[in-house]
């Protein structure tokens, strides 16, 4: 099971070392009892008990079977310093002293010290000082009796006179110190030494953690005022205080200001880190010689140098705050201006591939007229002619040029599917096959074989 101080960021401090020996209920209980904010410095044991102090003072963790806590407010009435063997610091608690030691963080009871103010020996809080006085009165009757007969006639009020009681009030307490501008653990002390109770706080709206005895934190409010008559006897004086690199706000609970660190000729790494811890993480970053904003996942400008800056070194602005920094490579000058880069010619349009043109249309063949000549729009390729010994089988001259089967004189070979003439006539074509005029289908005679 996890430890939940540990979980707890008011007591994560502690939970590794001195809250180690503490019970489950009573770290329960110890959760429960701390305010926001109100961080766990030490544990010491107190007799069979234990006592946790913190910024706001002691809480006492007490019996083990039904575990509670008891709230002591500082500052601490402190009894006697760190002594003996353990290193025992003794308080003083309702009237009861109280020995705290055997803290890890706080061996030496060096935080209690500087929580609280040791009580003078004097002090009439001081155990024993009761008894020792009653024990004086027996001893001293006439004496005593004589200061009581003159504290009776002093406290009689004559005809017209106001009461005592009735003059003092508001106007008798003394005048609030001013403690603004005052380091907060200096201020701290000065008002416990006028026996206020002092408590400290965040002026800022930024709710850090503080205690009374912080070091390096100012003043910059404190509550009640300063010149109000309050009587600083069982009040509280809340100071309310910044670190003291920072200026105050504005006002209180005011948004955290900072004064703007010089970051020109710095790595941007570097410049990082010193941002960070002031609050100023809003950054934007550009290049240097061309303004251009530059990628924030780009791992190679932790090596970049700072050029240019806003808002400027020295100035004092709220957290809010957004920082510009203008970088550039390492080993490159923030003055030298950037090459401008030729621009690229646009590439010229490729020209119009040229129609091919269109195939000229093949030639119809045309019919033949009546006396035997060939159609113009179905023209044959022309024919070997036959040889002049070649003679049709029906004994007519074998040149005929039309297929009538009339000797020309001029005989030439014919070709399958030309036109012809009569229809029943008989030729030879050139290469030595019979042909016989036919009737197409179509209506027109053309030269076909012959086969009987």
């Amino acid at each position: 099971m996890s430890d939940p101080l540990a979980a707890d960021p008011r007591t994560a401090t502690v939970a590794s070392g001195d809250a180690r020996s503490l019970s489950d209920g009573h770290k329960k209980v110890l959760l429960r009892e701390l305010g926001v904010g109100e961080a766990v410095l030490a544990v010491y044991h107190d007799g069979w008990g234990y006592a946790v102090l913190t910024g706001k003072g002691l809480v006492l963790l007490r019996n083990l079977a039904a575990p509670k806590a008891t709230r002591v407010d500082g500052p601490l009435r402190i009894l006697r310093r760190s002594s003996g063997l353990l290193d025992s610091v003794e308080i003083l608690v309702d009237g009861k002293p109280h020995k705290l030691h055997g803290s890890k963080l706080d061996p030496k009871g060096e935080l209690l010290e500087a929580a609280g103010d040791l009580l003078a020996p004097d002090s009439p809080l001081r155990p024993g000082r009761g008894r020792r006085t009653a024990t004086w009165m027996r001893r001293h009757p006439v004496t005593v009796a004589v200061v009581a007969a003159t504290m009776l006639v002093a406290g009689v009020s004559g005809p017209g006179q106001p009461d005592a009681a009735a003059r003092g009030g508001a106007d008798d307490a003394p005048a609030v110190p001013d403690l603004r501008g005052a380091a907060l653990a200096t201020a701290a002390g000065e008002a416990r030494r006028a026996s206020w109770r002092v408590a400290a706080a965040d002026a800022s709206s930024a709710l850090r953690t503080v205690t009374g005895y912080q070091a390096g934190w100012r003043v910059c409010f404190q509550n009640p005022s300063p010149g109000e008559h309050v009587s600083p006897y069982g009040n509280t004086l809340t100071l309310y205080a910044v670190p003291e690199s920072e200026p105050c706000p504005s006002r209180l609970d005011g948004t955290r200001r900072v004064v703007m660190p010089d970051l020109v000729g710095e790595r941007f790494d570097a410049a990082w880190r010193e941002l960070a811890p002031l609050g100023l993480d809003r950054v934007t970053r550009f290049h240097a010689h061309t303004g251009q904003r530059l990628d924030d996942r780009r791992a190679s400008l932790a090596e970049w140098r700072v050029c240019r800056q806003q808002p400027e070194a020295g100035i004092e602005v709220p957290v809010t705050t957004r920082v510009d920094l203008w970088l550039v490579a390492e080993g490159v000058s923030c003055v030298e201006p950037s090459p401008t880069p030729k621009p690229t010619p646009k590439p010229k349009p490729k020209p119009k591939p040229k129609p091919k043109p269109k195939p000229a249309p093949e030639p119809q063949p045309q019919p033949r007229s009546d006396s035997g000549s060939r159609a113009t729009a179905d023209p044959e390729p022309p024919r070997p002619r036959p040889t002049r010994d070649t003679a049709p089988e029906d004994g007519t001259s074998g040149g005929t040029s039309g297929g009538s089967g009339s000797d020309s004189g001029t005989a030439s070979g014919i070709g399958f599917g030309q036109f012809c003439s009569p229809v029943g006539a008989t030729a030879t074509t050139a290469d030595g096959r019979p042909a016989k005029c036919f009737m197409g289908k179509d209506g027109s005679a053309r030269w076909g074989y012959r086969s009987g």
